[in-house]
């Protein structure tokens, strides 16, 4: 009987679509490896684990929805297509780049590969500078959604690209989003999301970038929605001289849960990272942080940096964080922290003694505790709104 399902979907992956044979044969792969891997069982060490009662096999693709989106481009010279006309009008660039930078291997990857139907591709050619951010602005009404985005800037090419991604209704959902960033040499990507899902909602992202020689990729991956995330951000440094801020801000209430992976991968010589991640948790919400500085054998002379900071602001809170260094050369500088901790009592007094109350005080207190990273985010439109954020998710 399960067999005779999954052959009817793979039957209708390929029959039901107006798709391109290469495309058509990615998803059949993938399915197929999809039906053969195990769930996770999100257990990363002893007493280190998230309750996530999902099994994506009973998922229902046969309806898959597509987001209310608005896209703001004010810049002639950058092309951005979406799903179909990337097919009619650069169907080569699609194919070349399509799960290029993400590798699917794991069963959350494999499903989205098998059911993407939303896509946006944006094309930054060669010496073009953006001036003016380009927004992505989602609402999601869909019980299942498959949401791709790829941005190719080309060599001596500069963009900002800020997503803002919300729900239309308090309806469950489960929400896959993939970000492949393709930096030529000499280029800058500033990629900044801002995740307000509804709290019934199941998140999977993957967000993986490639550099050329000398780029640079900054990141800012900014949680406060959903119920369940499972969030990872890696830079490929795979050119000489490139350089990488990966930076993320996340805060749970109720009974969120964050599964939160930040990685940087040196694959060559005199490339930088810095890796910097805050957030705080109250009521029962639970994070789970894992970091990883890679560097290679070749990648002598580079630099990297990770650092993640947690607040508790509940005694039923709770985190962990996994940082991790791999290095194989000696020739290099590389350096990491982590720091889980609750509100300092002697400080909040302080405060208090200003003629704060302890609301007022603890508001103060969080505040600065993440000013040190709102200071380093590098996209002034989500800077700008992260003290409001902060501030309302502590109501």
């Amino acid at each position: 009987m399960l067999e005779a399902m999954e052959s009817k979907t793979a039957k209708k992956i390929k029959n039901e679509s107006n798709e391109p044979k290469w495309l058509v044969d990615k998803r059949i792969a993938a399915f197929s490896l999809f039906k053969q891997k195990p769930m996770p069982d999100f257990i990363y060490g002893l007493n280190i684990n998230l309750n996530i009662d999902l099994n994506l096999d009973n998922i229902d693709t046969a309806n898959l929805g597509k987001p209310i989106r608005k896209i703001i481009n004010k810049n002639h010279d950058i092309k951005i297509f979406e799903f179909n006309e990337a097919l009619k009008n650069n169907e080569s660039l699609l194919k070349e780049k399509f799960m290029a930078c993400v590798k699917a291997t794991d069963k959350f990857t494999l499903f989205h590969q098998a059911f993407a139907n939303n896509l946006v591709l944006v094309h930054v050619p060669k010496n073009v500078e953006v001036r003016e951010p380009i927004e992505l602005i989602s609402k999601i009404s869909s019980k299942v959604l498959f949401d791709h985005l790829i941005i190719v800037a080309e060599d001596n090419s500069r963009i900002t690209l800020v997503e803002d991604t919300k729900s239309a209704n308090n309806e469950e959902a489960y929400v896959s989003k993939i970000v492949e960033i393709f930096a030529g040499n000499n280029s800058k990507v500033d990629y900044g999301n801002l995740q307000m899902l509804n709290k019934k909602t199941f998140h999977f992202t993957r967000k993986i970038a490639a550099t050329g020689k000398n780029s640079l990729v900054n990141w800012l991956d900014c949680n406060f929605g959903s119920n369940i995330t499972l969030s990872e951000v890696t830079t490929n440094l795979n050119g000489e001289g490139a350089t990488t801020n990966n930076h993320g801000i996340f805060f749970g209430n109720e009974i969120q849960q964050f599964d939160l992976v930040a990685n940087s991968m040196h694959n060559s010589p005199n490339t930088v990272s810095d890796i910097f991640t805050k957030g705080a948790l109250t009521d029962k919400g639970k994070c789970i942080y894992r970091g990883l500085v890679k560097i290679e054998k070749n990648a002598f002379g580079s630099n990297g940096y990770q650092k993640e900071d947690t607040l508790l602001l509940s005694q039923d809170a709770a985190a962990d964080s996994i940082p991790n260094l791999e290095i194989e050369n000696s020739d290099v500088r590389c350096t990491h922290g982590a720091s889980i901790g609750r509100v300092d009592r002697e400080k909040l007094f302080y405060l208090q003694s200003r003629g704060l109350n302890e609301k007022e005080a603890t508001q103060v207190y969080v505040k600065g505790f993440f000013e040190e990273l709102i200071q380093k985010m590098q996209i002034e439109k989500l800077r700008d709104n992260m003290h409001d954020l902060i501030d309302g998710r502590m109501k």
